[in-house]
């Protein structure tokens, strides 16, 4: 018997305007068309906002703060194309003309607080809700709770989710469904989560056809490309105090002993090639976290395979603990422009240690990066800045620590202390962060009140990071004027870029 039709809803609350293509997003929405249901995407970044600053105003502060610290080479982006219309009044016609079935959320703490907005101006549809995302991974019982929202996605959704829309067309109204919490009856009810997705091929090709084409643009060494994003496999061996793995690793998926999968390398480069021609994908970015956190054996078929039917740059993040000569040499065969991305975070060996749960040495580090640099590698390090603990001192040995190990693109943002991280735990309890969400796009400023680190010192060596990095040590008593000095800031940054 064939069952009905569905009718979903996604909405992104991507109040940022954030130019990204969310791979879980493509995934539940693949899932749900592969098996037959209609599916509609709204992401409000396209709109502006009703009595609220406008996204797109974010999203061009965000852009022109990166370009003012010299994270990347300016480029002339080009404008997202907005709609006239507000959100709320372009969400209101959705649902009138679309007739949802169910209602889906994606969103991660720091945009919760405007989903639940969002979620104010429509639950007089009386359309079941279901939220899932980052957020709702880490705090489920806090989002259920909330006004509106019927049920709550934790974990892989893609299972689940077919499990809850092929019951809904058949009229059943079940509770008992894995990695969904539901509310009945003024009571929530804690289903369990079902294992990893272990078969990785068995997913469908992600569904990027929802995403406005402004999503897959970036900026790439001083010029525009169209980045197809994509995963080659999911999960993280380690367990980093500021990242949400921790939770997952200890709490949610606390009954699974092997947390990274892969993909074949097959279905890789095939579903790699199926979104490089939709979207004629200038490069490749890879959103693994330790990409070659994999066999020998595998990265040797895949760099076969790339080589023979992509072809294109790539970039690909990973760790110091799996930059191995063999490894890196199959590596450098699959393309000519490649970039390596590993974590650096905190130049101080002690507070990556004990605070960050990094265990890795400054002199592996160091070996990792030039053994990158002398097979030809373009080299970037993840950098933060404000991190519990912190001083002048320590992050001075944080840019030390870029200069020796050579670091060609050093990147730095500002530590935000997200909900389900241990550290968040630690901030509240020191008094550096008060309890609760927080709205911010962590990329414009920090959040913490550090008693040995102001925001004043924060945002000075933020801005001249790169320069103490890239520019010759005769220059350090110049660059320190600069952090508070806007003319001496812009002579040198003339300077940098001749």
């Amino acid at each position: 018997m064939m069952l009905p039709r569905m009718k979903i809803l996604l909405i992104h609350p991507n109040k940022f305007a954030h130019r990204y293509v969310s791979v879980g997003i493509s995934m539940i929405s693949a899932v749900l068309k592969a098996a037959g249901h209609d599916v509609s995407f709204f992401d409000t970044s396209r709109f502006g906002k009703d009595a609220e600053e406008n996204s797109l105003d974010r999203s061009e502060k965000s852009i022109n703060k990166m370009k003012q610290v010299l994270q990347f080479l300016p480029v002339d982006l080009p404008p997202i194309e907005r709609a006239a219309e507000s959100v709320f009044s372009a969400l209101h016609s959705r649902i009138k003309l679309f007739a949802p079935d169910l209602i889906g959320f994606s969103s991660t703490s720091s945009e919760f607080p405007y989903l639940v907005t969002i979620l104010e101006e429509i639950k007089k549809y009386g359309i079941p809700t279901i939220v899932g995302g980052t957020h709702a991974t880490v705090a489920p019982l806090e989002v259920v709770a909330v006004d509106g929202i019927d049920m709550v996605l934790v974990g892989e959704g893609e299972e689940a989710i077919l499990e809850l829309v092929t019951a809904m067309g058949a009229g059943l109204k079940r509770t008992d469904i894995r990695n969904v919490y539901f509310y009945e009856n003024g009571a929530c009810v804690q289903n369990e989560v079902r294992p990893y997705i272990r078969n990785m091929d068995s997913l469908p090709f992600m569904d990027i056809d929802i995403f406005d084409k402004y999503h897959h643009m970036g900026a790439y060494q001083g010029g525009l490309v169209t980045y197809a994003r994509i995963e080659a496999g999911r999960g993280c061996p380690y367990k980093c105090t500021y990242c949400v793995n921790a939770m997952l690793h200890d709490d949610v998926y606390g009954h699974e002993k092997q947390h990274v999968r892969n993909k074949s390398p097959q279905r890789v480069i095939d579903e790699l090639a199926f979104v490089s021609e939709k979207i004629n994908c200038g490069v490749v970015r890879f959103v693994d976290e330790t990409f070659t956190a994999c066999s020998v054996e595998w990265l040797e078929e895949f760099v076969g395979l790339y080589t023979e039917r992509i072809n294109k740059g790539m970039i690909v993040a990973t760790r110091p603990e799996y930059v191995s000569e063999r490894k890196m040499e199959i590596l450098r065969k699959a393309h000519e422009d490649i970039q390596v991305t590993m974590g650096i975070e905190s130049g101080c060996e002690e507070l990556r240690r004990d605070v960050l749960n990094r265990r890795m040495t400054n002199d592996s580090i160091v070996k990792a990066f030039h053994l990158c640099n002398e097979l030809g590698f373009r080299t970037a390090a993840f950098n933060m800045i404000g991190l519990p603990g912190e001083t002048r001192k320590e992050f001075l040995e944080t840019i030390d620590l870029n200069v020796k190990a050579q670091v060609q693109v050093p990147m730095l943002s500002y530590f935000y202390p997200f909900k389900g991280c241990k550290l968040r735990d630690m901030c509240i309890e020191k008094g550096y962060l008060e309890e609760g969400l927080h709205e911010v796009d962590y990329s414009v400023s920090s959040v913490l009140d550090l008693p040995g680190f102001s925001h004043e010192e924060i945002e000075g060596l933020k801005r001249t990071f790169v320069m103490y990095v890239k520019m010759d040590e005769s220059l350090y008593s110049e660059i320190q004027q600069a952090e508070t000095d806007d003319m001496v800031f812009g002579r040198l940054v003339d300077r940098y870029g001749e």
